[in-house]
Parts: C-alpha cells; sequence; structure tokens
C-alpha cells in the first residue's frame, strides 16, 4: 500500500492552489493557518511564499469525510504521514518528501537552477502574483511550430484562453475573447469559487471511498474534470499552458518510479534521491502491432453480424491495450497512474529503472504475446520497449533527445514483432481443438478459429449457431456497447451475474457489459478492478461517481421516424431482403442500425412522396493529424512532461470527446457510425453524401480546435462503397485515399481518388453548389452534367502533359482540345429551353467552368461526381 500512499499524496501535492483560488469556498481557520505554515511554507525576503502547500494540508485536513479514512490515520503505510507527504513538497525534509518535491521539480522540466529561481516566488518578472486568479489556462496548439517561429514567453502573445469550467465536448475547445484576456478579479475568484464548490459536491459522491486503489482512479477522473482547464502555475515567469490536472498526474508517476528505484536499490537518502545524473527510470513505450488486421479481419460469412464484430473489434483495440498498461503496472508495482499517455493502442509508463521491472517488462510482454498468438496466430502483436533516463533528461533542455530515443527504440522494435524463434512454424495442436459435434466445426465468423463448445447456441450468435470464443465475446461487446453505460472489469474468479466473456482478455481479466448500480460488494472484496462509465455525453455532462473513460463510439440506432422512413424499402431487393430490412427496425431496443439502412439514408427526398434520388452507398472517411510525432518532439519551445501529457490528453479528447458528441447531437450526421476515434486518428463509416458534409466540418472543428494554427493539421481520406462490399475492402480503399493525402502534402482531403488541399475542397464545394443550382433551373441537362465529367478528365490529361518537358506523344495531344470542345458543347447543351438573352446569360454563367477546369483539373471530379450520385 506505500506505493499509492506515495501516488496519491504526489497527485494532491498542488490541491492547494485550487483550493487557495477558490476563496470564500474553502474556509481555513486562522489557527490553522498560523499553526502550520512554517510547518508547509518556505521562506523568501523573510515572508512566507508558496501558500497554496498549506491549502494542500488543508484540503485533506478539512474534507477527511469525503476522503478515504486512511489518509488521516497514522499507522497507513510506512514513513511521513499522509498530509505532510503531499504538502511537504516546498519545504521536504524527509526522503518520502524529497521524493515528491524531486517529481514536481521533474515534471515541470525544471533543472536545480531554474527551480530555484522558480521557487523564489516573489520574482518581479512574468505575471504579477496578485494576477494569479485572473490567468486562466493558454492552449497548447497556438504555440505549437515544428520549424522553431515560437510565440514570446508572455500572455500577451498568446489570443486563446480555456475557460475556467468543467470539462465538457464544447468546454475543450479554446476561446479568442477579450474577456477572457482581462477578467477583473471579482470574476475570475467567482469562477475558482464556482468550480470548487462543484468539485466538493461531486467529490462527496464518489464511489468506492473503501477500495483505495478503485477510487483513486475515480478521483483522477473526476479531477480531470474540474481541473484540466486550471493552469498549474499562474505566477512569474511562466507560460501557462500546462494544466494543474496533467501536472498532477505526471508528478504522481514520477514520484512513484523514483521510491521504488530508492526502494529497490536501498537508497532511499535525500542526498541519493536529488540526484539529477542517476538513470532511475524507465520510459516504457506499449504498442499493438496489427490494429488494422485485428478490426478488419477478413474471412467468414460475417454481413449480418459485421457492424457489430466492428464495434467489438474495436473496441477491444481499447480495452487490451488499456488492461496490457495495467498488467504491467501491478507487475511492476506500481499504480494506474503511471501510465502517463495511453491512446489508439499505445501506452507510455514511467517505471524505475531495476532489474525487476526489466524482468516484469519482459515477464508481461511474453504473457501477453502467448494469449495473442494462440488466437490471432501472429496477425497481432504487442511489443514493450524501454529507454533509460535521469532526471536530467527530463529538462526542457534535454527531453526532446529522450523523446528522440525513446521514439527510435520504439520503431526498432516494429522490426521484431514477433519473436519468431518461439511462435515461428506451425500452429501446435491447432487441428486438435475441432470439435466434429457443433453445427460449425471451423468458426463462421472468422474462418480461422475452430469453435467452441462454451458458443454452441449462444443467443448473440443468431441463426450461426457456433462460434469461436473470441467472436462471441467481440459480438456480446459489440451488441451490448451501444445498450450499456457501465463496463465492470473484474478478477476471472470475480462472481459477477449475467453474460460476460468465454474467453477472459491474458487469462486474467473479466469484463462484464452486464452491470449497473455500485457493485460494493465487488468492490470491498477486491476482486472489482475497472469500473467505467463509457456513456456518451449527449447532454454535455460527463460522469462523476466513477471512472470516466472515452473509449465509446457513436453508433446511429433505430428511432421511431425509421419505421416511416420509406428509403428503406426501395430499390430491387428481394423479398427476403425487405422483410430483413423491416424487421431489423426495433425503435426503443437499442438496436443499432445496419450498414445496408445506413446506405439507403444517403438517398434524397424529392417533391414527390415515395420518390428518391441519389444511389445507397456508403462513405468511408478516414483521417488523421499530420506529422503528430514531428509536433510532439519538435514543435513545443519548452516542452516537458507536463506539457508533453497535456497535449497528448488535448489532441484524444478532440477525437473520443467532441466528435462522438458532435455525431450523436447533430441531426444531418446521427446516421454516422463510429469504428474507431481517439488519439490522434478516426474512422467513420456512413451514408457517402452526409460523409462528405462531415468531413469539411471535422476539418473546420479541428482548425478552430487548434486556434487555426496551420502548423497543426489533419488529413482524410474517403471512399464510396456499396452497403455489401466485404470489410476489409472498404478499409483499404480508405486507407489508400488517406494514403493519397498524405502524398498531396499535409492538409490534404482525397475524395473519388482525386487529393487536394482543405482550402480547395472548400472551393469545390462552392463549385458544386453552382452546378446543382444549373441543374435546378435547369440551364444545363444530364447530358451536360456527364459531359463535365468527361472535360474533367480531359482537363487531368492535359495538366500531366504540361508538367513534362519531353516524350509526349503527339496522339496524347488531342486532351489539349478541351477548350474548343467545351465550347461546342455549350451551345448544344445549355439553356436548350430558353431563348434570345436568357440563353445567351445562361451559356455565360456555364461557361466560367473553363476557369474552373483550367484551375482544378481531374479535382472537378469532386463536385462533378457528388451531383450525378445525388441525382442519380
Amino acid at each position: 500500500m506505500n506505493i499509492y500512499k506515495i501516488a496519491i499524496a504526489a497527485f494532491l501535492h498542488d490541491i492547494g492552489k485550487f483550493a487557495e483560488r477558490a476563496g470564500a469556498a474553502f474556509n481555513v481557520s486562522p489557527d490553522f493557518i498560523s499553526g502550520n505554515m512554517d510547518l508547509y511554507q518556505p521562506h523568501f525576503q523573510e515572508q512566507y511564499t508558496h501558500k497554496h502547500a498549506l491549502y494542500t494540508a488543508a484540503f485533506i485536513d478539512h474534507i477527511e469525510k469525503l476522503l478515504p479514512r486512511e489518509f488521516n490515520r497514522d499507522e497507513w503505510g510506512l514513513g511521513d504521514s499522509f498530509i505532510n507527504l503531499a504538502a511537504g513538497h516546498h519545504k521536504p525534509e524527509t526522503p518520502l518528501q524529497w521524493v515528491i518535491a524531486m517529481a514536481d521539480r521533474v515534471s515541470s522540466g525544471f533543472d536545480r537552477d531554474e527551480f530555484e529561481n522558480y521557487n523564489k516566488e516573489k520574482s518581479d518578472k512574468g505575471i504579477a502574483f496578485r494576477d494569479y486568479k485572473k490567468t486562466r489556462l493558454l492552449t497548447i496548439f497556438e504555440g505549437i511550430s515544428p520549424d522553431g517561429n515560437w510565440k514570446e514567453d508572455n500572455l500577451e502573445s498568446y489570443r486563446f484562453r480555456y475557460p475556467l469550467r468543467e470539462l465538457s465536448p464544447e468546454n475543450i475547445f479554446p476561446v479568442d475573447d477579450p474577456e477572457y484576456r482581462k477578467l477583473d478579479g471579482e470574476q475570475a475568484s467567482k469562477e475558482y469559487e464556482e468550480l470548487f464548490f462543484n468539485f466538493i459536491a461531486s467529490l462527496e459522491k464518489l464511489e468506492h471511498r473503501r477500495n483505495i486503489p478503485l477510487w483513486f482512479e475515480h478521483f483522477d477522473s473526476l479531477f480531470m474534470i474540474y481541473a484540466s482547464h486550471i493552469p498549474a502555475a499562474t505566477v512569474g515567469k511562466v507560460v501557462p499552458d500546462v494544466s494543474l490536472y496533467d501536472h498532477s498526474r505526471t508528478t504522481a508517476a514520477l514520484a512513484s518510479a523514483i521510491y521504488l528505484y530508492h526502494l529497490h536499490s536501498n537508497s532511499l537518502e535525500v542526498g541519493k534521491i536529488t540526484d539529477y545524473d542517476n538513470k532511475k527510470f524507465l520510459i516504457v513505450t506499449g504498442d499493438f502491432y496489427g490494429i488494422q488486421n485485428f478490426i478488419f479481419s477478413e474471412g467468414g460469412s460475417t454481413n449480418k453480424a459485421s457492424a457489430k464484430l466492428l464495434r467489438g473489434r474495436s473496441f477491444a483495440v481499447s480495452l487490451l491495450s488499456e488492461l496490457a498498461a495495467d498488467m504491467l503496472c501491478r507487475q511492476i508495482g506500481l499504480t494506474f497512474i503511471s501510465v502517463v499517455l495511453n491512446a489508439a493502442g499505445k501506452f507510455t509508463v514511467i517505471a524505475p529503472n531495476t532489474e525487476k521491472t526489466k524482468d516484469g517488462i519482459k515477464g508481461v510482454e511474453d504473457k501477453i504475446n502467448d494469449w495473442l498468438v494462440s488466437r490471432f496466430f501472429g496477425e497481432s502483436a504487442f511489443g514493450l520497449s524501454y529507454v533509460e533516463a535521469s532526471c536530467n533528461d527530463f529538462t526542457s533542455k534535454k527531453f526532446g533527445e529522450l523523446l528522440e530515443r525513446l521514439a527510435k527504440t520504439s520503431e526498432e522494435k516494429k522490426f521484431n514483432k514477433i519473436d519468431l524463434e518461439k511462435y515461428g512454424g506451425a500452429v501446435h495442436g491447432y487441428l486438435d481443438r475441432f470439435n466434429n459435434n457443433l453445427s460449425s466445426k471451423l468458426c463462421p465468423f472468422c474462418h480461422k478459429r475452430p469453435s467452441s463448445p462454451e458458443a454452441e447456441n449462444d443467443k448473440l450468435l443468431s441463426d450461426k449457431g457456433s462460434a469461436c470464443k473470441v467472436c462471441r465475446d467481440h459480438i456480446y461487446i459489440g451488441t451490448r456497447l451501444v445498450r450499456t453505460s457501465r463496463i465492470a472489469v473484474t478478477t476471472i474468479d470475480a462472481e459477477i451475474p449475467g453474460p460476460k466473456l468465454l474467453d477472459p482478455l491474458f487469462g486474467d481479466y473479466q469484463v462484464s457489459l452486464n452491470v449497473d448500480g455500485k457493485l460494493d460488494k465487488l468492490a470491498e472484496k477486491g476482486v472489482l478492478l475497472k469500473y467505467w462509465d463509457i456513456s456518451l455525453p449527449q447532454n454535455g455532462r460527463i460522469a462523476k461517481d466513477i471512472t470516466a473513460k472515452f473509449v465509446n463510439g457513436y453508433v446511429p440506432k433505430y428511432e421511431q421516424e425509421d419505421n416511416h422512413d420509406e428509403r428503406l424499402l426501395v430499390g430491387p431487393k428481394r423479398e427476403e431482403t425487405i422483410m430483413e430490412l423491416i424487421e431489423a427496425v426495433r425503435p426503443g431496443e437499442e438496436t443499432p442500425k445496419t450498414f445496408l439502412h445506413i446506405a439507403k439514408k444517403a438517398l434524397n427526398h424529392t417533391d414527390k412522396p415515395g420518390r428518391f434520388t441519389g444511389i445507397e452507398a456508403l462513405g468511408i472517411l478516414k483521417a488523421d493529424v499530420d506529422n503528430l510525432g514531428l509536433v510532439f518532439a519538435c514543435g513545443l519551445r519548452h516542452n516537458s512532461l507536463s506539457r508533453l501529457a497535456t497535449l497528448s490528453r488535448q489532441m484524444n479528447h478532440f477525437f473520443c470527446i467532441f466528435l462522438p458528441y458532435a455525431l450523436s447531437t447533430k441531426d444531418e450526421f446521427r446516421d454516422i457510425y463510429t469504428i474507431f476515434a481517439g488519439g490522434d486518428d478516426l474512422f467513420l463509416v456512413g451514408p457517402w453524401n452526409r460523409i462528405v458534409d462531415f468531413s469539411s466540418y471535422l476539418n473546420s472543428s479541428f482548425r478552430s480546435y487548434v486556434c487555426g494554427n496551420d502548423q497543426v493539421t489533419i488529413s482524410a481520406g474517403m471512399s464510396v462503397n456499396r452497403p455489401g462490399e466485404p470489410v476489409p475492402s472498404i478499409a483499404d480503399k480508405s486507407e489508400a485515399a488517406l494514403g493519397k493525402s498524405k502524398r498531396n502534402g499535409r492538409d490534404s482531403v482525397t475524395l473519388f481518388g482525386e487529393p487536394v488541399k482543405w482550402a480547395q475542397f472548400q472551393e469545390l464545394n462552392g463549385v458544386k453548389e453552382a452546378i446543382e443550382a444549373w441543374m435546378d433551373r435547369p440551364i444545363i441537362n444530364n447530358a451536360m452534367l456527364f459531359r463535365l465529367n468527361a472535360f474533367s478528365n480531359l482537363a487531368k490529361q492535359e495538366k500531366y502533359l504540361l508538367s513534362l518537358k519531353e516524350g509526349i506523344d503527339i496522339e496524347e495531344w488531342n486532351c489539349l482540345k478541351w477548350r474548343a470542345t467545351f465550347k461546342y458543347t455549350l451551345a448544344r447543351n445549355v439553356g436548350k429551353n430558353l431563348k434570345g438573352n436568357e440563353r445567351t446569360e445562361a451559356m455565360k454563367e456555364v461557361e466560367k467552368a473553363v476557369d474552373w477546369f483550367a484551375q482544378y483539373g481531374g479535382a472537378m471530379k469532386i463536385p462533378v461526381w457528388q451531383v450525378i450520385y445525388n441525382r442519380r
């Protein structure tokens, strides 16, 4: 339990900043202040400084009823009392207090001299002490510049601020408002008071106070909600772009590693703890290899269950990554707080540099891969790599080099994903696993693994009857994800009522999505390891009584209006298929829409009842942030572990909080299905035309999120597919489209195979609207519309030829005649129902398409094909 004492004390070390700034919302008696200020506050120029340390002690003392009882018991753990451990970081006296003091400095990227200057809080440079409550959190995104053109280190250089409010899908966007840049003192204090009051009210309702590991994870989540927009530092020469939450988290991770290192090396002495040169850390990176193969696994007649399988597999990637990190921490003797980065199948753990840790890493990697290889036959694997680091390596001057070493080691590991000596050759015992008594001996969903007797005739399998344990579990997850808001992770021997996994993850973790309530008995027995709320914050509010986990994307479900949507019945379909479509519509049963239904939502209504235009097709959107590795390594002027954690979390929140919220609340996007969204990328499926519309919304939202910084961009690729097309095929097409965007340079998007910059994409949207207006009036007909497509191809060929300096065959020159041909076509096809000046004006208007073809070439397919597909 000592590691929890160290980790939680370090996590709470600066909570006094929140409490002190809360003013009237947190009263500290004069007696407490006079009796303890000398214990926790250092002196400078004969005055007490760093009052927040005293308030950290007051927080633990005054609200002890809302905290685990152990925090104020003398007998909890070895060494210092918990309150002295948490509050003594600016005036450390004992080795354990120095552990947290050093973690605090290293987390901020300070070397010895920088910290001494910072510790002299009365500096006359930078933000004045009197303004500490008025300072709002800056956004790291505004200052990013991989080419080194950074902003000045002062508040005036930054326009954007985060509002001082609790975390929500809307509040995660920075605001460019003069009011936030110059808050008056009364308003600034009032905002802190209100935030702190609500924090305490929520803390009172936090579950599982008697299970410290579980409570700590819940508290971390609650603190994230309330402290993500509180600047960690607000006085002196600082750039307040690191949140109090992220600084607290990284300090706790570093303190845990420092403590275990010195404990296991018998060097828990002040002189050794304050050594900056000793390589006392191991920075461990976990990487899930083969995510694409895992999610878009080929094989099996799985069309009916394809959506559920996709959902289940995608969620399983997040789940496996979370639990792999958890297993590693437990093996080393760390808490969950040591996982400082975790998104999109990758995580980073700050661990002590000991032989026990290295043995633990090897043991966990072997155990995970034994489990994965036996089920996925080498298509997926997990890699753990690490580098050694000293306190000096975390200072701002050297942190970039540390990240570079970490990235290089992680890349090298990718070339050795599978231990071929251990896992190479035939799969031993494969044929022995088959059971001839099952209705399908080979799993009909994956066509790779033998079916399992335990899954036979499971209700989740519908008419298939058989399945392997893995596919049955993925269907179970995919089915329950849209119906539940809570997920419990337990030990495998925990007594959980209702359905659960047939194949516990890594052999150690049981998972149930059929739970609700407090689960107090499981928590008190110590078998409840995780309890997450995974619901989407559709009302903008995030769960506060247990851990909020943003691992569940948005999935469109049937609603009452679908019962009356005639689009579902149009088109040449077999009677059996039509009946399946009708029966699938079950409003109120939390049933997700099938891909076939989603494709039909692409049809457009007309003035005539029961008549629709357009094609029923799926649009696939794959997107990710450009050059994110470069941004992390070189984009920040004063890089530090806290700053990196803030940047990583904020990037992740755009994809895993805001986007699902936008999809679930905006009517025009409610039929778009999230395969995955998190880290720095996303994969969406929806009606093809809604996906195209959403891509513009995605880019404009991202531009707002990063303050319009043109150094931080996103690229996307879209494909249009038939609804029955195999999932691996549509995944490959969207991946190829994204690849074209990347080769076109960052800040690009690809549609119909044509890559353009986002700015051009917006211009082409204007072209599309103009062509649609021509069709509506109508001054052009369908024949002319299709000819526009032909001219697009000729203009593309012309652009290509003009890029060549030699070696052009004369027969290829034909495309250069397109302008003349266009004039001829214009005269024959435009305004045929008009006369006189009206026709002349119409021809003049359509003639401007010549400039569009000359400017955009083949990219004119983007507007032309959209009009064709929407009107077919």
